[in-house]
């Protein structure tokens, strides 16, 4: 293979970012010449599997890939890998016959060097991700006709340290050049250390966490049938404490920041601080839920109640018109009484009609003569109040009255015939939570989960301070929840200046209040973790989509268009706002369309799409994650249910990915694919173009022809236009108010004065 094709190929994947790695990808080339083929003639990755173990942070990734062939010819593959900056390959394992094939790593300045030939030959911008990178590579042959090739590789690297939390980073994003979805996905990472691990946290793909012991855990993220976009990303505290606080910031220079606090409880905590709970089942045995319904629920209250302590106190209540106690008062969970409630809660029928009010209040009486802490009911029903007392507002300040304890509600509606008003604002008046089981929903699967991560109270009415730079739109502020083992806080705000901060956890434990603090800092730059930032925005359209909700708050709507146009997250209210067939619309004719589709959905309160205006809301408000959708990604929902059919807005860009998902009235989940923040700036697709959302109606543009000398140029310049440009053909304004279009026509060339010129104030 001549040596200049070989650095073509290992030029397309070398990575972007800072700390950023990626997995190994198989690319074709003819023989006997060993020239680069076309892109539809890519391999499958049938499989990816990585296990990663952590040491403190020293980190050995360990890659094991099968490739396929999939035409009836036998072919020559170049298999590159971008390794990150600092890292060492200790192993590669692949062989050819009996030939055992050797890799070489080329450094970032030779690849550099041919990266615009091998872009400008296959005209994908989604390669424009790929630079200033070291890559190993490696040439396979033969791969057989219809057949696999199977390769191994291994490095260590030294995680990045910031304070007491360390950031490791595993990029998925090349297998969007699989020529079909990958049929299995994993990345496994083995944690151990000498300190304490408190936080676990991925801002960018929802993991499972198995904490072994305070030193150990293990994190895992699985799919199959995906083509994998995004880069994982994994945050972790190492904490003497018995709540480990980290903070993180993100802030562009000039403007107000965003910053990402979490606070976690150790695994091995003392277990007389786990403190005792009093909780109540209230749960609807009218005759809507005969059947299946009631079995479920029936299993999900026993799994809670095998979990109780011997110190808590519990009841359980059914009801239809009348409600029915189990035991007279509460009484603590001994084996004998959680047995003899189990028994009971086997022998229930469902008829009747539903009293919601009766019912809670009988279960609010059950607090009476307890303390102010540590009090729940876990509510279940799927149905409207139809006999007794019907009236919502009646209801609401029925319970509200009876609650002389700080009773916290989790209300669980089942199917769609709920109130979601009802229920919704019964727990927001409690300072609870709601969540919907749908129809096509395990109710055990769902109510047990949650009840296992509420099982161990640790600290209730807790509060955070922060003291140092002056913060505000806080996401939960008031109300936060109590901490229980093995949960995570997460909250989010904006900050003013920068500097040394201290933050004061506080909360009560044993009938005393503990505070917890953190001396940390909050940066005056800093550019690497602009997820927080759409994090934030998620979480206070989440906020404001509930008061628009629940309390006819229509003069919000004018903030969730501003926040849905500023940070590129669609809603059931806002998705116009990507319409391709829409110019750049003004925002107050924006809010002027979204209330006409507000004031027409708020006057749903049941069926689906009362259940979908929830859980969109709920979902924004405890976002975690960056609110970035792909079409690949299935979307199938909670464990135990079937994907919900699905409804894609425009097309998918050259990088694969998209804005944001959420249900619409007819309970589709939409991913909206014509939407996209890129580094703190969001494009709307139209028509052949994506356009920045800060362009003005009389925009003037410089045309750059894609792929051309002149695109390169700027590219050199001004890096951050390499992330932009992977959208495809592109619109946008820069910092200096510069239009710029990049397509299929304009400057193929630049003098050094012209790009100057139009980069002048930019910053790189």
């Amino acid at each position: 293979m001549c040596g200049r094709c070989v650095a073509l190929i290992l030029a397309a994947l070398v990575v972007l970012g800072t700390g950023a790695i990626a997995d190994g990808i198989l690319f074709p080339v003819e023989r006997p010449h060993s020239t680069i083929v076309v892109p539809d003639e890519l391999f499958t990755v049938k499989y990816h599997r990585v296990n990663v173990d952590i040491n403190d942070q020293v980190a050995v990734t360990k890659v094991d890939q099968i490739f396929h062939n999939d035409t009836s010819r036998e072919r020559e593959g170049m298999y590159v890998f971008p390794v990150p900056e600092g890292s060492a390959i200790t192993k590669f394992s692949m062989f050819a016959g009996e030939n055992e094939i050797v890799g070489k790593i080329l450094d970032k300045n030779e690849a550099r060097g041919i990266y615009e030939s091998i872009v400008r030959q296959r005209r994908d911008p989604a390669l424009l991700e790929y630079i200033d990178r070291n890559t190993f590579r490696a040439s396979v042959f033969p791969i057989p006709a219809n057949g696999d090739k199977r390769i191994r590789l291994d490095y260590s690297e030294i995680v990045k340290k910031s304070g007491n939390t360390c950031r490791y980073v595993y990029s998925l994003s090349t297998e969007r050049f699989s020529a079909r979805p990958l049929e299995d996905c994993k990345v496994t990472i083995h944690l151990h250390a000498k300190h304490p691990i408190t936080n676990i946290y991925s801002p960018t793909h929802t993991i499972d966490i198995e904490r072994i012991s305070d030193l150990e855990a293990n994190i895992t993220w699985s799919a199959k049938d995906v083509k994998p976009d995004t880069d994982l990303v994994l945050y972790y505290t190492l904490s003497n404490d018995d709540i480990g606080i980290d903070l993180i910031g993100h802030k562009v220079a000039g403007k107000d920041g965003y910053y990402l606090l979490l606070a976690s409880p150790r695994v091995e905590i003392d277990r007389s601080k786990v403190q005792p709970k009093k909780v109540i089942f209230v749960f609807d045995r009218t005759g809507s839920m005969a059947g299946n319904k009631i079995d479920q629920t029936k299993e999900a209250i026993n799994f809670c109640l095998g979990t109780l302590r011997s110190d808590d106190l519990f009841n359980v209540i059914t009801f239809n018109e009348t409600p029915k106690l189990v035991f007279s008062e509460m009484r603590k969970a001994t084996k004998e009484n959680v047995k003899a409630a189990i028994s009971a809660v086997d022998g229930v029928d469902a008829s009747g009609g539903t009293d919601i009010d009766l019912a809670m209040k009988k279960a609010m009486k059950q607090f009476a003569g307890t303390g102010t802490e540590r009090n729940y009911i876990v509510f279940l029903t799927d149905g409207q109040p139809t006999v007794g007392t019907v009236d919502n507002e009646v209801i609401l300040k029925d319970v509200k009255a009876s609650d002389t304890r700080n009773v916290k509600l989790f209300a669980f509606g089942v199917g769609y015939d709920v109130n979601t008003h009802l229920l919704d604002k019964l727990a927001e008046q409690s300072k609870g939570d709601t969540d919907y089981v749908r129809p096509n929903e395990n109710i055990e699967i769902k109510v047990s989960s949650f009840f296992g991560k509420v099982s161990e109270p640790l600290l209730s009415d807790v509060k955070v301070k922060v003291n140092g730079v002056e913060v505000s739109d806080v996401f939960p502020s008031d109300d936060l929840p109590d901490i229980f083992k093995g949960s995570q806080l997460i909250i989010l705000g904006r900050y003013k200046s920068s500097g040394k901060v201290k933050i004061e956890l506080s909360g009560i434990s044993n009938d005393t209040r503990r505070t917890f603090v953190l001396n940390s800092s909050l940066p005056a730059e800093e550019d690497s973790n602009d997820f927080i930032a759409q994090l934030w925005a998620s979480r206070k359209i989440g906020y404001l989509l509930d008061q628009i909700r629940l309390h006819s708050s229509t003069e919000l709507i004018d903030e969730v268009v501003r926040l849905s146009k500023e940070y590129g997250i669609p809603t059931e209210y806002t998705s116009f706002l990507a319409d391709d067939r829409a110019n750049t619309v003004a925002l107050d004719a924006s809010v002027a369309r979204a209330k006409v589709l507000v004031d027409e959905a708020v006057k749903v309160e049941t069926g689906s799409y009362g259940v979908a205006q929830s859980t969109n809301a709920r979902n924004s408000r405890f976002q975690a994650q960056a609110p970035q959708a792909t079409a690949s990604a299935g979307y199938g929902g909670p464990s135990g249910a079937a994907a919900p059919p699905q409804v894609v807005l425009g097309k998918m860009a050259a990088n694969s990915r998209a804005g944001g998902v959420y249900f619409d009235s007819q309970n589709r989940q939409v991913v909206a694919a014509n939407v996209q923040n890129i580094a703190m700036r969001t494009f709307y697709q139209r028509g052949d173009y994506w356009e920045d959302a800060d362009l003005k109606k009389d925009q003037k543009f410089v045309q750059i022809k894609q792929f051309s000398d002149a695109h390169f140029q700027l590219l050199a310049k001004y890096p951050k236009l390499a992330q932009y440009s992977t959208l495809g053909n592109v619109r946008l304004v820069l910092e200096n108010n510069q239009g710029i279009e990049i397509g299929p026509q304009g400057k193929d060339k630049l003098t050094d004065a012209e790009a100057k010129a139009i980069l002048k104030g930019v910053s790189s």
